[in-house]
């Protein structure tokens, strides 16, 4: 008689759902998974190619007409706002909608805040640009989402270098070509111009990603196909319908070699850290032309050192996943990763907390791009590893929802409280701080389980 579970297998477990009863792969064809990971990294890249964002406060400030204290306490803040309110709505938007139109959503949502900068000049209709662009950067999520879907698990952290790579190649370029048109006097009003037209081109990317739901959420059949048997129900025995909604525990838990429940799981020191690295630089990307305003009205070498910053950040990125390649995954090597990266951004913010010229100002921010970036990759491929395929939109979501809550709660207190930027800086100095704090704890003081997929050692 036929084992009963293996009927229930489909209606338990979604990721079978777009297969049929006999697990064969859906009839329509899919584009190879080379051909889309290029399409999602050429999208990257042109949704990041807006060569007037390194300029957006200068913009505001001359051509619009606010102040810089308008700009810091008045319009700025919609922006963690706006994001926090779409990071509620986003798990709701992943279940019903295809991630074809999630991205057609960030994309449209980046054009709507470019199309208000240009038109739009009351203080009203800035903060609006601001909900806007929140709604474009929150949708960002779903694009980490779909690469992990396409690789196999050992690709993660090589996938995760990819996307970074082809979005900072974007902001790259943009930084770049921003800086020469501001250096032949071209206006703001221009280089805004030429990054409508590039989010132009990237909804029209959007728009040429598949149809069919299944064509990004199914791991290539031939990567399913080739595990053993035994690997495989071994891997379906250890899902969880109630995990899907919460950071747990990974799956191993259920077996009779879990560790005991003193162990700490990677799943919460990983999310953890990826909610307050995420927090951290969001405050300090988004408060850093207000610091350069502070020492000049007129800053041209914005566009530069924006491109320095990516250049430094793909930089990091690369070695990172060449690192990856190259040593082997383990929990100490990771631990001393992360208290080095913490203790770096707690050196880098602090810096420019209290720094005393423009040029320092550039230094510092570089080099906190790099610190950043190199632990941003690494922490996103490791809680990847921690998630069924499932997962990933979910598991990411919900640290991105308590990052948002974190930065909104932080730009609440803090909004029309100060005079000037430093506080805000040092209020990202003491997150890395406690970071940092928690860090070195886990570091000295707490055992933890095996790297999810690192072989247990007998």
């Amino acid at each position: 008689m036929a084992d009963p579970r293996i009927a229930l297998q489909p209606l338990a477990h979604p990721m079978y759902q777009p297969r049929t009863p006999e697990l064969t792969p859906v009839a329509a064809p899919s584009p190879s998974t080379k051909a889309l990971l290029f399409r999602l990294c050429l999208y990257g890249f042109f949704v990041e190619l807006k060569p007037s964002e390194a300029y957006l406060n200068q913009f505001l400030t001359q051509d619009k007409g606010f102040t810089n204290e308008e700009t810091n306490d008045y319009i700025y803040p919609w922006f963690s706002y706006g994001k926090l309110a779409m990071l509620l709505l986003l798990p709701l938007v992943v279940e019903r909608f295809q991630y074809r139109t999630v991205l057609i959503i960030e994309s449209c949502g980046f054009l709507c805040t470019r199309l208000l900068l240009i038109y739009g000049a009351s203080l009203f209709l800035m903060q609006v640009m601001q909900v806007t662009y929140a709604v474009g950067t929150a949708t960002k999520i779903v694009y980490l989402t779909i690469i992990y879907r396409q690789v196999p698990r050992d690709e993660y952290h090589h996938a995760t270098a990819l996307v970074w790579t082809a979005q900072l190649a974007g902001k790259f370029a943009a930084g770049l070509l921003g800086q020469v048109m501001v250096t032949h006097d071209v206006s703001l009003l221009a280089l805004n111009y030429v990054s409508c037209a590039s989010v132009a081109v990237s909804v029209a990317l959007a728009l040429s990603l598949p149809h069919d739901k299944a064509d990004v959420a199914i791991v290539a059949a031939s990567t399913i196909e080739k595990r053993p048997l035994a690997r495989r129900e071994t891997a379906d025995s250890n899902l969880s319908v109630e995990s899907s909604v919460q950071i747990r525990p990974h799956m191993h838990r259920k077996s009779a070699s879990s560790p005991p429940p003193s162990v700490w799981h990677w799943t919460n020191i990983l999310g953890l850290t990826w909610i307050v690295l995420t927090c951290g630089s969001n405050l300090y990307q988004n408060y850093i032309q207000n610091r350069w305003t502070d020492f000049t009205l007129s800053t041209k070498e914005n566009g530069l050192m924006t491109a320095l910053f990516t250049l430094s950040g793909a930089a990091a990125t690369i070695l990172m996943a060449r690192l990856a390649k190259k040593l082997p995954r383990s929990p100490t090597g990771l631990r001393v990763l992360l208290l080095v990266g913490s203790l770096g951004l707690v050196l880098a913010s602090l810096r420019q907390t209290f720094v005393e010229s423009l040029w320092q100002s550039y230094l510092w921010y570089i080099a906190y791009g790099a610190i950043f970036y190199a632990l941003i990759t690494t922490v996103s491929a490791e809680l990847a590893l921690q998630c069924t395929t499932n997962d990933f939109a979910k598991m990411f979501a919900i640290v991105s929802l308590c990052a948002s809550v974190l930065e909104t709660m932080l730009t609440f207190v803090l909004q029309g409280t100060t005079n000037g930027v430093s506080t805000w800086f040092g209020t990202v100095t003491v997150l890395h701080g406690l970071l940092l704090v928690f860090d070195l704890y886990v570091c000295c003081r707490v055992p933890l389980e095996p790297l999810r997929a690192e072989p247990t050692q007998s």
